[in-house]
């Protein structure tokens, strides 16, 4: 549905005018600078890369949960045990973006000492998309993975209750072509609760096999997954195989959660979530768990970039099968082409979630961008 007066369903605004807007908000909700930086970059990086579950699509959460002090929006994260390849760090209930980079980055750092690097955070929160923290270290010539636990609003295979998150996964490695790195980012769910979001915010029904309702049954209509039902994993039904992504989403749990001392599982709090509004409010910390590896490939075999550079070619080059709808890609493909149009052309938002923008812009009192300019808040 569209808002009244209003003749399109996307609104374009350019990256930087995007991230400043993103920034500003979240500071004037009460994040220090440094922090409104990284949160506001991770976030627009999504919507440029065509993810827009997890841009700012999230932002009136990530302002909501400042505001209600669920998340300190000043803290800096710690490390609390440490070697020479790996290191756990308490992240203090930051957001969520300033704890991945901080581990991601320390994380290179020992891969450049040690040939790997790996950190676990606890006392996290929603940090974005994974891929980002991944190709920290693929943009420094190495291997990047990224994994976090998350909200438990996932239903394992014959089950009827939620009990782990999405989970998602990413793994970037270098190819010759800096700008080209093959990138992996992925939920161990059918798909990201962000895009059930999206399609509610956008009042269209969803296909079937991404969720179930209270009861466990397969479900089109997106609240009935966000109130009280639960997203399904990979596979969508036991039929389907969805027993490898709760496999896959169970074994992100026991990297994040249970390896750094977070909470995990059922035990994490939800806590009450408008599904409208975003507005989050909750008595205690989320207490997410988050794992960075990085990879130094000149500790292995040399011409690790070239080798992958020549995979990915050949799989490019592969003959397209009879019904194909394009050409054969590998991942990372359609985001890196999304964003070359997004840095050109503008950041698309659908008209919804711009409405949301305009509701965050007013609540924290923040100048709306004239591309914002006659549409609705809700």
């Amino acid at each position: 549905f569209f808002f009244p007066g209003t003749a399109m369903s996307e609104i374009s605004i350019p990256y930087e005018e995007l991230l400043d807007f993103a920034r500003a908000c979240l500071m004037a909700a009460g994040s220090s600078e440094e922090n409104a930086n990284i949160v506001a970059e991770v976030c627009v990086a999504a919507d440029v890369r065509g993810i827009s579950s997890h841009g700012v699509n999230r932002l009136d959460w990530y302002v909501s949960e400042i505001l209600n002090s669920t998340v300190d929006g000043k803290a800096t994260p710690v490390v609390v045990a440490e070697a020479a390849a790996c290191a756990n760090v308490d992240g203090k209930n930051a957001q969520g973006a300033v704890v991945g980079k901080y581990c991601m980055e320390l994380a290179i750092k020992k891969a450049r000492e040690s040939g790997v690097g790996m950190v676990t955070a606890h006392n996290s929160n929603h940090y974005g998309i994974a891929g980002y923290y991944a190709m920290m270290a693929s943009n420094e010539g190495m291997i990047g993975m990224s994994m976090t636990n998350t909200l438990p609003v996932s239903v394992p295979t014959r089950a009827k209750t939620a009990a782990l998150g999405t989970n998602p996964i990413a793994c970037a490695a270098p190819t010759l072509d800096q700008r080209a790195p093959v990138v992996l980012d992925m939920a161990t769910t059918t798909v990201p609760i962000g895009r059930v979001e999206v399609y509610h915010r956008k009042g269209q029904s969803i296909p079937p096999g991404w969720g179930v309702d209270k009861d466990g049954v397969s479900t089109t209509v997106p609240s009935e997954i966000l109130s009280g039902g639960g997203m399904t994993f990979l596979g969508g039904s036991e039929e389907g195989s969805s027993y490898k992504g709760y496999g896959l989403g169970l074994m992100v749990e026991m990297l994040c959660g249970v390896l750094s001392g977070s909470r995990f599982g059922p035990n994490i709090t939800i806590g009450e979530v408008d599904i409208e509004t975003h507005d989050m409010k909750r008595s205690e910390p989320t207490d997410l768990g988050q794992c960075f590896m990085a990879i130094n490939p000149n500790m292995f075999a040399p011409g690790y970039a070239a080798r992958m550079d020549q995979l990915a070619q050949q799989l490019r080059n592969l003959p397209q099968a009879a019904d194909a709808k394009g050409p054969v890609l590998v991942p990372g493909d359609p985001e890196r082409a999304k964003t070359e149009v997004h840095m050109k052309d503008g950041v698309k938002l659908h008209v919804n979630i711009v409405a949301s923008l305009v509701k965050v812009a007013q609540t924290v009192h923040v100048p709306i961008p004239k591309q914002f300019q006659g549409v609705e808040a809700v």
